[in-house]
């Protein structure tokens, strides 16, 4: 199954899932309320009237990191809580965070919830976001504060006027009714991906996604159904429906009028550009140049538009993919040599360079990168820093770096929280160091053992 390297990936599979940045699917409350310390309660349920202040219509206000605190506030003023379960190496996180969090069309709720972001890298919020379970990054919560019961689970992106039927259908209002159909077939198709039922999804992907109106839902149900006809054996009959989904995405993706995120739309082309490939390398070569040349001059467009740095940045992931498979990884050069001045605290920029450094051959600044990436790296993602450094010290011939690369990565994966969350990552980390092989002994240590 194709990896959505340096995009968001399922945290569950880190490098073999494929669920996609903007999978959709709402989930049963949970059995247990989530894991804090007792709260003062003065709260009401979840669609109360809020009262006079809560009509305001501010902008929306974070708070960071600290749930046992949203929670209270949430209680205390009867409403519901929000959470933006994200990770700083997520591109469609950082385009909600930038792109559709800030959008006046959300400033009504803006009272009308208590709004929390978790970091789900950072160790101390591991217990509630072991609770909380999120398979993909984002994935958008809302939960009744009274009884901590989750009401919404939604796994992946939506532009600000999605978010807002979601939003409303949570406080009982419900949804436009060709939305709503278009998000249940969202939900179907994502499901079959996430369940690996993938003839199953690839055919539902196929049928559904010419009769969906434009929106999230229609990128999310062709990229995924691109992505289980890639994981389909060669001579399997729904395959034939990839030549269809492509198509369709293609025509999609190049459609500016498309009501969807620039981060949905880039990462509809990179699916697209790899469904190409699945095609066939030579027969599609032409389209794999034409449509990827349209996704990096779509996002310097986006990227030179932006108002922030930080907005600007939410596309330096898939502008490195984009000039990768133009064969031009030298274009991601000065763009991540820009954010990591701009951001010198984020390990991000620092570990792309390595791997744009690294598609080019310069090896020795890829491991500079690496380094530098390394002073402030945190949580799983660490793991990938470590397996990128093991790929360029295999390629100058040195297998003593690799396999010290490989060591570190699996002593570091010990002391992760929940650890058996990234098995199989670990589990591919081991084999790759079980086959570089115990390092050589010395002469003299040969000497001794036969001894």
């Amino acid at each position: 199954m194709r990896t959505l390297a340096l995009g968001c990936i399922a945290i569950a599979a880190l490098t073999t899932g494929s669920l996609g940045c903007s999978g959709a699917a709402a989930v049963a409350p949970p059995s247990a309320a989530l894991p804090v310390p007792p709260q003062p309660d003065g709260s009401t349920a979840i669609g109360a009237t809020p009262a006079a202040a809560d009509t305001q219509q501010g902008p929306i206000g974070f708070v960071e990191d600290d749930y046992p605190r949203a929670l209270a506030e949430a209680r205390s003023r009867g409403v519901p809580l929000f959470v933006d379960t994200w990770a700083t190496w997520c591109h469609t996180c950082l385009s909600m965070r930038s792109y559709v969090f800030p959008d006046p069309a959300l400033r009504r709720f803006s009272s009308r919830f208590v709004w929390l972001s978790l970091d789900t890298e950072r160790d101390a919020n591991a217990m509630v976001v072991s609770k909380l379970g999120p398979r993909v990054l984002p994935t958008l919560y809302v939960i009744d504060s009274a009884s901590e019961r989750l009401l919404v689970a939604w796994p992946g992106s939506l532009t600000a006027t999605e978010l807002a039927g979601m939003l409303d259908e949570a406080l009982g209002t419900a949804p436009d009714g060709k939305l709503k159909h278009a998000l249940e077939v969202d939900v179907a198709v994502t499901h079959l991906q996430a369940t690996k039922d993938a003839a199953k999804c690839t055919s539902m992907a196929a049928d559904e996604a010419p009769k969906l109106p434009p929106g999230t839902a229609l990128a999310d149900v062709l990229r995924a159904g691109m992505d289980c006809a890639d994981d389909l054996p060669p001579n399997a009959p729904e395959r034939a429906k990839l030549a269809g989904l492509v198509a369709l995405g293609d025509k999609v993706a190049a459609d500016l009028t498309q009501p969807i995120l620039a981060d949905d739309r880039s990462d509809l082309w990179n699916y697209v550009v790899a469904a190409y490939k699945t095609l066939g390398e030579k027969e599609h070569a032409g389209d794999v140049k034409r449509v990827a040349s349209a996704w990096a001059a779509f996002l310097e467009d986006q990227a030179s538009r932006a108002s922030t740095p930080a907005a600007r940045a939410v596309f330096d992931a898939h502008r490195l993919l984009a000039y990768k498979a133009l064969g031009a990884p030298e274009r991601a050069v000065p763009m991540l040599q820009q954010s990591e001045h701009d951001f010198p605290d984020d390990y991000n920029p620092p570990a792309r360079l390595g791997s744009a450094y690294f598609a080019m051959k310069r090896y020795d600044d890829a491991l500079g990168a690496i380094q530098r990436a390394f002073v402030h790296a945190y949580g799983p993602r660490k793991l990938l820093i470590y397996s990128t450094e093991a790929d360029v010290y295999e390629a100058k011939g040195d297998h003593a770096g690799s396999r010290q690369a490989l060591s570190d990565a699996l002593a570091y994966a010990r002391t992760l929280p929940a650890a058996d969350r990234y098995a199989k990552l670990v589990d591919s980390l081991q084999k790759r160091l079980d086959k570089i092989g115990a390092p050589p002994r010395s002469a003299a240590a040969s000497s001794k053992a036969a001894k």
